[in-house]
Formats: C-alpha cells, structure tokens, sequence
C-alpha cells in the first residue's frame, strides 16, 4: 500500500487528528476491521487526512464526505495523490441526506457533525445507511459541565444546534438503539488542535496553502475560540469525547452481505 505523503497534511482539522480515528477503529474486531470486503463511511472527511490514515488500518473500501466543496476537491487530489483511488473516495454530500442504500456500511465514523448539524438529523441519517450488525463511531466536541457560563456557550453554539455533554451523547445513542461500548475523554487533543492556528495554520492560510481559501476562514473562525479556550477559562468548560456503539443485540443478528 502507497505511503501518504506528509507534505499532504500539514495540520489537522480535527483534533486527536488521524490518531483519534484510528484509535476508535481499534474497538471493532478484527474480523471486521480487517475484511477487505467491508465498507466504512466517514461524515466529516474535510481534507482527506483521516481517511487516509484509515486506509492504512482498514482494507475494505472508504468513502469520505463533506459538504464543503473545497476541501472535497483537495480531499480528492489527496487520494490521487496517495495512490489510492481504488479503496478511497471522496464525495460532496450533505451529512443530514445522503444518497446511499439504507444498510450499506459496516462502519460509519462522524467526525465533528454534532457540533455543526443538528445531532438527531445527523444520527438519523447515519442509523439509515448502517448496517443492522454494524458499528457506529463518532468524536465530537461536548461540554465538561452542565452549567457552561453564557459568554463561552455562545462561543460554541450557534441557533439551530447546541452540543451536548458526554451524559446527552451517551443517552442520546441508547434513545436510538445503540449500545455505547466506550465513551472516551480526549480534551487534551484540544490544546495542541488550537495551537497550531496560531502558527502553522495561519501562516500557510497567509502564503495561500494549495489555494485553499478555505484556510483563512477557519483561522478567522478559531480566533476567538482560542482566546475564549486558552485565556477565558473557555477549557474548563469545553471538552472532546471519542464514543463507539453499535445496534443493540447486534451479535445476534446475521452478517452483512451487501458491503
């Protein structure tokens, strides 16, 4: 298998990166983690670097999908670019309405999608397209407390959404069936995550990384974010979770044959 390239990546866009996803991945057994046969659908793929990494750990066939048109087409040139265009795809479709079979995937990871949709629409959407034995994978932004001062909730939530803490996302899948095998705290990916746009992220979105407008406005976004996180107790409050769940009685069920 082709090595990606590190000049392809040279930052995240999510935090925990590549290692957050791999290390979810590592809950699902063997059997099916390792079946070339088997699919796996990432919700949130922005720039291609997670599902890359993926593919590294997982021989089935990926698809990625974002509904930024900008980072798809450098997602696209990424795979291109890594030799894997024959296991990986990357497609522009709304997260809340996809145009896949109910069923089709063995795997769905969403990656950030309760933090920017509504979580019940995302979670429906990705309930419909898993297989009835399959596995449910998600990280997630989510408050560490109830009581969230207003000035750093506002920060973090916008009108249509608000985030949840790891209590709401745990009931949240079980309201839908699930049941959550692991709910994993990674807030200290936070810290690195902001950092790096204050510097290699916002000097690359200076000097027009790739042509990728898309940068600019992300360092714009996070600029106060991580004034808020980092100078306005902001990470006292705000936090990262990593969840692995699958359909209840899953086990009982027959094997998925239309991968």
């Amino acid at each position: 298998m082709p090595e990606k390239k590190p000049s392809l990546f040279p930052y995240n866009l999510t935090p925990g990166g590549p290692e957050l996803s791999i290390s979810l991945l590592q809950h699902i057994p063997e059997e099916l983690r390792g079946n070339a046969d088997a699919s796996l659908l990432l919700v949130g793929c922005r720039l291609g670097e997670n599902l890359l990494a993926l593919a590294e750990h997982f021989p089935g066939k990926l698809i990625g999908i974002d509904e930024d048109a900008e980072t798809i087409y450098y997602a696209k040139w990424a795979v291109k670019e890594a030799g894997m265009q024959e296991q990986v795809s990357a497609r522009m479709i709304a997260p809340v309405q996809t145009n896949f079979q109910p069923g089709h995937f063995d795997i769905v990871i969403l990656e950030g999608m309760f933090a920017g949709y509504p979580p019940t629409r995302v979670l429906k959407e990705a309930l419909r397209v898993l297989s009835p034995d399959g596995w449910l994978l998600l990280s997630d932004s989510c408050w560490l407390d109830d009581d969230v001062p207003t000035y750093v909730r506002e920060v973090w939530e916008g009108p249509d959404h608000k985030l949840l803490t790891p209590a709401e996302v745990r009931t949240l899948l079980e309201e839908r069936g699930l049941e959550v095998l692991a709910l994993e705290n990674w807030s200290d990916a936070l810290g690195p995550f902001y950092e790096q746009f204050r510097g290699t992220v916002k000097d690359m979105a200076k000097g027009g990384f790739e042509g990728l407008k898309h940068l600019k406005g992300l360092v714009k976004h996070y600029k106060h974010e991580i004034d808020v996180y980092s100078k306005h107790r902001g990470d006292e409050y705000m936090g990262y979770l990593g969840a692995v769940a699958r359909p209840r009685h899953a086990d009982a069920l027959p094997r998925h044959a239309d991968a």
